[in-house]
């Protein structure tokens, strides 16, 4: 044993050398600053490429661009590369654009802290101004708001890592070392570091919507791996003090605490700096001597501790105070543009989540206070009751305080501050039921254009309407033609407790989706399949008419290919044949590999009907239509893979 001990504090020490030299990656929330070309930005001659430069480095290999035409058809691209010069800057590159409307839409993840923004931009090619729609300021960066799960995950790793480093400084500074050799407490401790890094790293991966081994791979996926070595080698720390409590183990694991707290640092906001890696260290270093520190205080004096002791341990926590509020207020300055942030506490939801921490704070710190200047000294007299009531408040705050801490590391500390204001004709709403006809599911989709979108899902019984005792909704996407682009979106539960929402650029071509609600209760789970068909914007359209022929919609897609179609006769309360012909630039019939038309009654629920092929590239439909205006959306694949996407709406 005895030469067991110093061989794990040598490879503790190297392992904690190699944490905090290894380099992070510097980045917290990548925004978008600018693009070329700019939202609603029109030009005479097509951009051979899209450049977007972030407020922080994206991961390349996590980043997704895609360009769709005025139809909804995408646009063949090259693969998200780097710009030489700027880790801030991607571009991926674009050939033979012809005249018309463009709407790209991206999604990036922060090398830091793995957190994703998504947004949408329009720019146009040979067109008039007036038929460029700029995609609103609100919705050009969107930050998902933090999961529950991977909040409870962050609580638990500031937790564990804040008993432990704690348990270091107080044992060696303060209490002693036998105060903190609790084998239960240490393990426990380190139980809630490590599962909350776990659960961190599987959240990031549903978030993100990539495999976990391409996530763990990445460099945003990289400062996830690094944080749980970290926890790992602050374990064998735990081990080494569980079997012989001394100086030298309890140096090994303020060491190695120190070291995963530095790991933590890096992946999160103050990535940005080597300034800010160390002053968000000291601030967690801080909070794990105060608060961390007062879990072994209450071990200590119900194990009868001596007055002393107690008094060394309040200067230590004052003095981890002093370091808490020094490195905060630089923190918080520096990520908010400066002291002035507290003129508009309320701007943003990081904003409001930091204001929700200091009111907490204050009230902890006056405890503190009520502790340091009238229950220590007064120890001997008024025995230890009064000290262990104030202390447990306080940790009720601090319990607060990690919570709060663990919503706020997951908000954008400047992204998303424009009101989020998207003139749209209204939001789409799809609703239906499961086959058993147990479950019904009424999604509301705003703006319901292509690119990003908020869902609210409101699920039902179907026969009371009364709301479904949920634990879980989530949709599944799939874009038939594109296998490729499907994605899931797990839901969260809104604030009035009955319906879900979620926020995400799933939806990001023109088309029909498919779109799966899985709900998932306690007796099992039920999954309810809708069509979804997003707006594209720009889409430029020819109607001919001429009496007794059925109107001619002809839309123009991208290289002078177009799509015709008509109903025939027109007239409502009887069948009507739905003509679709797809035309190359010679105006010759182009043919199809795969159609799919989807109709929207009026007040009705889309649906799909059977296609009849007349041509190579023209098909029809027979439809029973009644009063009223009808939505029209075509979705096609050419033989040489190319998609064709557009849509149309006739009043009958």
């Amino acid at each position: 044993m005895k030469r067991f001990v110093p061989a794990v504090l040598v490879g503790l020490a190297l392992a904690s050398v190699w944490l905090v030299a290894t380099p992070g990656s510097a980045a917290a929330h990548a925004a978008l600053v600018e693009s070329e070309p700019g939202n609603g930005e029109v030009s005479d001659e097509a951009p051979q490429e899209i450049r977007l430069s972030f407020t922080e480095p994206p991961d390349l290999s996590l980043t997704i661009l895609e360009v769709v035409d005025s139809g909804g058809a995408p646009v063949p691209t090259g693969q998200v590369e780097g710009v030489p010069g700027s880790n801030r800057e991607v571009r991926i590159p674009v050939e033979g654009l012809a005249d018309g409307v463009y709407t790209v839409t991206w999604r990036t993840i922060s090398t830091a802290d793995g957190h994703i923004t998504s947004g949408a931009f329009t720019f146009g090619v040979g067109v008039a101004l007036e038929d460029v729609v700029p995609i609103a300021p609100g919705s050009s960066n969107e930050t998902p708001p933090p999961a529950a799960l991977a909040v409870a995950a962050r609580w638990g790793l500031y937790a564990g890592l804040a008993i432990l480093f704690g348990a270091a400084m107080a044992g060696l500074l303060a209490l002693g070392t036998e105060v903190v050799a609790r084998p239960w407490l240490l393990g426990l401790a380190w139980l809630l570091a490590f599962v909350g890094v776990i659960v961190m790293t599987l959240e990031e991966r549903t978030a993100v919507g990539v495999p976990l081994g391409t996530l763990l791979s990445s460099d945003a996926g990289g400062k996830l791996v690094r944080l749980a070595v970290a926890v790992n080698v602050a374990g064998i720390a735990v081990l080494a003090v569980v079997l012989r409590a001394s100086t030298a183990t309890l140096i090994a694991l303020a060491a190695t605490t120190g070291a995963a707290i530095v790991a933590r640092a890096l992946g999160g906001h103050a990535g940005g700096s080597a300034f800010d890696v160390v002053t968000q260290s000291l601030h967690l270093a801080g909070i794990g001597t105060w608060i961390g520190g007062l879990v072994w205080l209450v071990v200590g004096v119900r194990r009868g501790l001596a007055p002393p002791a107690i008094g060394r341990f309040s200067n230590l926590a004052a003095g981890g105070l002093i370091v808490v509020a020094t490195s905060g207020v630089l923190r918080a300055s520096g990520e908010l543009g400066g002291p002035g942030w507290f003129l508009d506490p309320f701007r943003n939801g990081y904003r409001t989540a930091l204001v929700a921490k200091l009111a907490v704070v204050v009230p902890l710190v006056a405890l503190g206070a009520v502790n340091r200047f009238r229950n220590v000294p007064r120890f001997s007299s008024l025995g230890p009751r009064p000290l262990l009531r104030t202390v447990g408040a306080e940790l009720a705050l601090a319990a607060c305080v990690f919570a709060v801490t663990g919503i706020l590391t997951g908000l954008p500390p400047k992204g998303s501050e424009e009101p989020r204001n998207v003139e749209m004709q209204g939001p789409l709403v799809a609703t239906g039921s499961d086959f058993a006809t147990t479950t019904r599911v009424r999604l509301e989709i705003a703006p319901g254009a292509v690119g990003p979108n908020e869902f609210v899902a409101d699920v039902t019984d179907h026969d009371t309407g009364a709301p479904v005792d949920a634990r879980r909704v989530m949709l599944e996407f799939h874009y038939p033609l594109r296998p490729e682009v499907d994605s899931t979106l797990e839901l969260e539960r809104a604030d009035d407790g009955s319906s879900w929402w979620g926020a995400g650029t799933a939806l990001a071509l023109g088309g029909t989706w498919h779109v799966g609600v899985l709900v998932e209760g306690s007796s099992g789970s039920v999954e309810v399949p809708l069509l979804v068909t997003p707006r594209t914007p720009g889409q430029r359209i020819d109607v001919s008419r001429a009496p007794g022929q059925p109107d001619l919609y002809t839309i123009h897609l991208q290289n002078e290919l177009q799509i015709q179609s008509y109903v025939d006769p027109g007239v409502p309360a009887r069948t009507n044949q739905v003509h679709v012909t797809a035309f190359d630039a010679e105006g010759n019939e182009l043919p199809l590999e795969r159609t799919i038309l989807e109709i929207a009654p009026p007040d009705g629920r889309p649906f799909q009907p059977e296609l009849l092929p007349l041509d190579p590239g023209h098909v029809v439909a027979n439809v029973d239509m009644t009063p009223g205006t009808w939505s029209f959306h075509i979705t096609a694949e050419t033989k040489d893979g190319d998609v064709l996407s557009a849509s149309f709406e006739q009043n009958l």
